[in-house]
């Protein structure tokens, strides 16, 4: 898994160095832009090297797909979602244990998107969490869950975005005997600062979350950088980011430092 990703990566980063587009500009903003009248599929790479309450590291490949549907309503006239599937490897978990590794759960966003003035945009929906790992209790909480979700975000300033993406999940339904109560809050806010030739640096494109049932936060603190160019006539953005968890709870595993490498296809209409 670690060198398909690699090679994939590889690919996009050598590419940095290409032309950018005219349009590039117009089109990285939409790209970083979550509630984007914009299709996309995304393919990540994550490894966290250093892991709390763990000897070695845990990793994940993470398939993303964005599709935005225009809708007949005028209070509502988009509606954007946003499925994401990980395929993890845990850390070494202990001695009988060791390090395991399947498909994770599925996570699923669905925004209704109202543009409220110039420059500012709102949007109101669900979040949902389907137990696509199954049985394996190392990846996937085994939970079916479901619950609200909003976006702020302010455009008014050129090439400067800002605002917050939230949701929060409970679970309703369990596909294990032995899985446990879910109920996280995830709080994503959105900085980005555009510059000439597609370039950008932004916040996490992870959420900080609450875990209510444990009464711990996981907090993603850090930054990315990318670009949006063309690879051929496809356009792409490809970023790279770091991120500093700062918050350790004795009784769960979680990344310390972690790093993310992404490549995403752009399907500008």
């Amino acid at each position: 898994m670690v060198r398909k990703f690699a090679v994939i990566m590889s690919l996009g980063i050598a590419m940095l160095t290409g032309a950018a587009p005219a349009s590039a500009a117009d089109l990285g903003e939409q790209a970083t832009n979550p509630i984007a009248n914009l299709m996309s599929l995304r393919l990540q790479y994550q490894n966290s090297p250093s892991v709390y309450n763990a000897d070695s590291s845990q990793q994940a490949g993470i398939f993303q797909a964005v599709v935005p549907f225009e809708l007949s309503s005028k209070t509502f006239p988009m509606l954007v979602t946003r499925w994401t599937t990980p395929y993890v490897q845990t850390p070494d978990l202990g001695p009988g244990i060791g390090k395991k590794d399947g498909l994770g759960d599925t996570s699923g966003l669905a925004f209704l998107v109202k543009p409220v003035a110039p420059g500012h945009t709102i949007a109101f929906g669900t979040s949902m969490t389907i137990p696509t790992a199954g049985d394996n209790e190392f990846t996937g909480a085994g939970q079916w869950q479901l619950g609200p979700s909003a976006v702020y975000l302010n455009t008014k300033t050129p090439k400067l975005q800002w605002g917050l993406l939230a949701f929060q999940n409970w679970d309703v339904a369990s596909s294990r005997s032995d899985a446990e109560d879910v109920s996280i809050l995830s709080l994503q806010p959105i900085l980005t600062k555009h510059f000439s030739g597609g370039w950008y640096v932004g916040a996490p494109d992870l959420p900080q979350t609450y875990d209510f049932e444990k009464n711990a936060w996981t907090l993603n603190l850090g930054a990315q950088v990318g670009r949006v160019f063309p690879l051929g006539k496809q356009p792409v953005q490809v970023f790279g980011a770091v991120y500093y968890n700062s918050e350790e709870d004795n009784e769960l595993v979680s990344g310390e430092w972690t790093i993310k490498a992404n490549i995403s296809f752009l399907l500008p209409k």
